[in-house]
């Protein structure tokens, strides 16, 4: 089981779905918490239930695609807490249609949050990590990074293709540094919103295409999280881990050819 105490992680876009299940599994896991986000509500709401259960919990307004929002972050984890061990770069946001009605200005604020945002928050975490000689950098991508997305546009496939990038050249540049840098690439996960947007009849034939017959949880992909930035994988960097319960692979339906 992983064990982050005296360590701190930084999460971004951690308010709600996968970024918060992180954020509450590295709780469980005794780890001290930077959460970031934009949405400050449910930011707020995220961190009083967490501190309800102990931990000990730093929130940050941080706009991830804003070098100096984002350097405020990393500062305020090294006045609160002294140490920045983990940063997992989750903020992201998608949108929807055909390339041939993608607008350059929706292109550009995509790429920006999810890819470049990753990058900006990588680049101010790197000296604090340096420093300690040690660090885990943990990118979630997406399914999307090794097809296309079926739901977002092609800004958001690109973006996810390129944390995978970002990620396995992070783990060649840093690894002298006791750097590690790997990435989670989701499935279909059932967060709220999710919930909100899919009917159930819609959730139940996603399911039935799925070899281990479910949707993914936020649970599964924070599990997964932990697990690539703790000391269980201190040999892994660089790797990409595909949590989608198989639904990569040809359908069950499907016989045998």
């Amino acid at each position: 089981m992983p064990d982050f105490s005296g360590q701190t992680a930084l999460v971004t876009g951690a308010a709600r779905g996968i970024g918060r299940g992180i954020a509450e599994t590295l709780s469980g896991y005794s780890a001290d918490l930077v959460l970031a986000d934009v949405d400050v509500d449910k930011l707020e709401s995220t961190a009083s239930e967490l501190k309800a259960t102990g931990c000990d919990v730093e929130t940050v307004d941080c706009d991830v695609t804003d070098q100096d929002d984002v350097a405020m972050m990393v500062d305020r984890a090294l006045d609160r807490f002294g140490s920045v061990d983990v940063l997992v770069n989750n903020a992201g946001v998608a949108t929807t249609g055909s390339i041939k009605d993608l607008s350059l200005s929706e292109w550009r604020r995509i790429i920006n949050i999810n890819l470049t945002g990753a990058f900006i928050c990588t680049k101010e975490a790197i000296p604090a990590m340096i420093q300690q000689e040690d660090g885990r950098i943990v990118n979630i991508s997406s399914m999307a990074g090794r097809g296309i997305s079926y739901n977002g546009a092609a800004n958001y496939t690109a973006s996810k293709w390129g944390m995978i990038g970002l990620t396995k050249h992070t783990a060649f540049d840093l690894g002298g540094y006791g750097i590690r840098a790997n990435a989670v690439c989701p499935s279909l996960t059932l967060t709220p919103l999710a919930e909100r947007t899919t009917t159930q009849a819609e959730r139940d034939a996603f399911a039935e295409d799925v070899p281990l017959n479910r949707w993914a949880y936020p649970k599964d992909q924070a599990e997964a999280t932990a697990f690539l930035a703790s000391d269980e994988a201190q040999y892994i960097t660089g790797t990409v881990l595909e949590v989608d319960g198989g639904s990569q692979l040809h359908s069950k339906k499907e016989d045998d050819v």
